[in-house]
């Protein structure tokens, strides 16, 4: 007692000390000292909210450009969710198949932001409603009463001397969240004021008195929430591709136990690991026992209020249902379970053997290589001609803010999910196939010394024993679509958009990103392949004899192939069917002269998408189609293929260019600053071929375009006479054209910088499909094979025919 007693006594002698001297000063004792003392804490509480409320969130410190970086970062993050043919969800575009990084501000905008954190994010239209309420019951608990007003909570300010950790309102969070200024080996107190120094310019533009509404959505999108599921970009952000990744559903779907799992991982983002019975301890962790409740048993809890005095679950039904479902996700079982087929494919190709699932974004490269690419390349082409009409009407922008916020990609922040034609699973099995044949094939060439060795991919034995895949240097296409338009298998060794144009064709944006693609930039030749556009004008013309005989004899500049030529002679007249499965130039060049007229070529090939480069436009153009000198992308000689197989089956609706994009929802924003999202299938790019084609000159097609295949002894493709028509049931009708071209002497003794197959099948079930096979990069430095044609490709065209052949679905 005695020891108690002094301890008092020294502690009212310390406080009357301390209090003696100001109540001189004072001069009025020391209540007035106290008095003196709750006024200045007074004028320094209510300094500090008027300082970071209005001063610092309007006024100050730049406030208005510091909210357009902010929404710079918002439209920066905004990803697009991909889904396949049957409706799974295989990840979200990657940030490295944008590439537009700070295309829209000046570096001095950004001020003191150094760069965009480039984290990925779906937007979502309203925060789940119960993964909001229990982040507010569990992270900010004073949201609304006078202590927490403008994203800052006073009282916390008081702790920073001593402490940094803790005290974060939800705009500091997300700050956070929206810009990593700092690591984490970094001063922790700096850190904190950093986001005290943000938080309340979040505030300022996102809560408008007890509207919440901007900041909820805000938050849900932009919140890390997942750690270390495989994804490169280290945590998977926003309630969405957290949704996904653990229950398979979109934001709007997740019921109010999931909701409030993805409210736990608010404070400590999942780190999901592999391991079974870590995954329980973290389950268990998140949602705890009802002696121990974690954090969503909490919120589920008849005792959760918020500052209100509502309960985070109003309905005791509801919060009775979610904790008997928050029971059941305990079970590590339940959580987190990537789509069997997916997982199947992912362990056959040995990307994963016990992992159960992998994050958005590494999900979707590993099961669709490049189709992102290609999504991002055609949404470009498809939302382009709006932005530049748009651009047109609005001469002089109202303001330059508004303007750099668009976005270089004219389709950022207005798409928010794309469902893609091809069947992921299935294409992914294809890809591993067409992988292993284009390995098979670059070991067999590179021994006939007449083509470069790395062109096409190939597998090396690494020091530790691992084999290793290199993809080649010179881009592989292989893409097939259905009689609609469909893609539906898809390969490409490369890391570029090859099949939808790329290098030149593709605009740079103030050097980030890439336009529309520009076929007045296409230099890349199609060879033989554009014979497929000749034999469709001839029937066009009236021509139904495909045995018609026509001149072969030498012409300037075509001495290839040709009746008196030193190499390859032939007979000085042949059939059209000769002619155009063995390509004999001359033969199809006179054939076009006679039945055709300038125009109709010209109006055919720029309709198809295919383009003169200026080195070409002096030669006559009917030449210009038989030697394939128009140039085009991949896409473009694939909707040729669609085109000459449609005209020769006898059919009479539009042919529909190939595409990857089946539809997408589109980012409507409302007049309340949020939006909404609305479905829309693109307008589809058609072409009508049939004019004039009668039954006779559907014939005529299907005779001189199946030649290349079935002459077993001059076809062009003669390596693929297994799959004639005529000597199969199971195939009624085939037709294919090679091409190939001389870039002249180049690289020693190497001259052919490009190699095509183009062609179209139809099954005896009623299913057909065009195709196009593609290597080469458009470039006469890059050549990579010497006298071998487009031929040499057919091993890879019966490894897809058969695969399409196989698919019965």
């Amino acid at each position: 007692m005695r020891t108690l007693e002094s301890a008092r006594d020294f502690g009212i002698g310390v406080a009357r000390w301390t209090t003696r001297v100001p109540a001189v000063v004072v001069r009025g004792g020391q209540r007035r000292t106290l008095g003196v003392f709750l006024l200045l804490m007074a004028i320094v509480y209510f300094g500090a909210l008027l300082w970071f409320g209005w001063l610092n969130g309007a006024l100050l410190v730049n406030g208005k450009a510091r909210w357009n970086a902010f929404q710079f970062a918002d439209l920066r993050a905004r990803a697009v969710a991909m889904y396949d043919s049957q409706g799974r969800y295989f990840g979200i575009v990657h940030p490295e198949t944008e590439n537009d990084h700070l295309g829209e501000f000046d570096r001095g905008d950004l001020a003191p932001f150094g760069a965009s954190p480039d984290h990925k994010a779906v937007p979502v239209a309203d925060a789940p409603p119960y993964f909001w309420r229990c982040v507010v019951y569990t992270e900010d608990r004073h949201r609304g009463e006078l202590r927490n007003r403008y994203g800052v909570d006073v009282l916390h300010l008081a702790r920073l001397p001593i402490s940094s950790r803790g005290g974060s309102t939800l705009e500091m969070q997300l700050a956070r969240s929206m810009w990593k200024m700092h690591s984490r080996n970094s001063n922790p107190m700096l850190r904190k004021f950093h986001e005290l120094s943000e938080a309340p310019v979040l505030n300022h533009y996102l809560v408008n008195d007890s509207d919440t509404e901007g900041l909820e959505r805000w938050f849900s999108q932009h919140i890390p929430l997942v750690q270390g599921g495989g994804d490169e970009q280290g945590s998977i952000y926003g309630v969405y591709a957290a949704g996904q990744f653990l229950f398979g559903k979109r934001a709007e779907e997740l019921d109010a136990a999931e909701q409030l799992v993805l409210a736990a991982a608010v404070r400590r983002p999942i780190a999901w690991p592999a391991d079974e019975e870590a995954r329980a301890g973290i389950l268990y962790d998140l949602i705890g026992v009802e002696k121990h409740m974690g954090r969503a048993l909490l919120c589920a809890s008849d005792k959760a209020r918020l500052a209100d005095g509502t309960r985070v679950i109003p309905d005791a039904r509801v919060r009775k249902r979610t904790r008997e479902r928050l029971a059941e996700l305990r079970v590590p079982a339940n959580v987190g379970q990537t789509n069997p087929d997916f997982l199947a494919i992912l362990r056959d190709e040995g990307i994963t053997a016990e992992v159960p699932l992998v994050a958005p974004m590494r999900l979707g490269k590993e099961l669709a290589p490049n189709v992102q690419r290609e999504v991002v390349a055609e949404l470009t082409d498809l939302f382009a001609p709006v932005a530049q009409a748009e651009a047109t009407k609005a001469a002089v922008p109202a303001k330059r803010e508004p303007t750099r916020l668009t976005g270089t990609h004219p389709w950022r922040g207005k798409v928010r999910e794309v469902d893609v034609t091809l069947d992921v699973a299935e294409n992914s099995r294809f890809r591993a196939k067409a992988r292993m044949a284009a390995i098979a094939l670059g070991e067999t060439l590179s021994a006939t010394g007449r083509f470069r060795t790395g062109a096409l991919p190939v597998q090396e034995l690494s020091a530790d024993g691992s084999l290793r895949l290199h993809e080649g240097d010179m881009p592989l296409v292989i893409a097939a679509a259905d009689e609609t338009g469909r893609i539906v298998r898809y390969y490409n060794s490369s890391s570029t958009t090859a099949y939808s144009g790329y290098g030149d064709t593709r605009q740079l944006i103030r050097g980030f990103g890439r336009g529309p693609y520009d076929r007045t930039n296409e230099s890349r030749p199609v060879g033989s392949v554009a014979k497929l556009a000749a034999a469709l004008l001839l029937a066009q013309g009236g021509e139904t004899n495909p045995d018609k005989t026509v001149s072969n004899a030498c012409m300037s500049g075509l001495s290839q192939r040709c009746a008196g030529s030193a190499v390859g002679a032939t007979p000085a007249r042949v059939t059209l069917r000769r002619a155009f499965g063995s390509s004999l130039n001359p033969a199809v060049v006179r054939a076009l002269g006679e039945g055709t007229t300038i125009e109709q070529i010209v109006t055919l090939m720029d309709a198809l998408g295919f383009y003169v480069p200026a080195q070409n436009r002096g030669t006559p153009v009917a030449t210009n189609l038989a030697l394939g000198r128009f140039a085009g992308r991949p896409r473009a000689v694939h909707w040729l293929a669609a085109a000459a197989l449609s005209a020769a089956q006898g059919r009479t609706d539009l042919v529909m260019q190939p595409y990857f994009v089946e539809r997408y929802w589109l980012i409507e924003p409302t007049a309340q600053g949020n939006y909404t999202f609305r479905q829309e299938t693109p307008a589809r790019t058609s072409l009508d071929v049939h004019e004039g084609i009668s039954e006779g000159g559907a014939k005529f097609l299907r005779a001189v375009l199946s030649q290349p295949i079935c002459d077993a002894e001059h076809g062009t493709l003669r390596r693929l006479t297994a799959w004639c028509a005529a000597g199969r049931k199971d195939v009624t009708l085939h037709i294919a054209k090679t091409g190939s071209v001389s870039s002249g002497p180049a690289g020693g003794s190497y001259d052919e910088s490009d190699l095509w197959i183009a062609g179209g099948i139809e099954f005896s079930d009623g299913r057909s499909y065009s195709y196009v096979i593609s290597l080469g990069a458009g470039s006469p430095r890059a050549a990579f094979a010497k006298d071998l044609g487009g031929g040499i490709l057919s091993p890879l065209a019966d490894i897809l025919l058969q695969d399409l052949l196989e698919d019965q679905t």
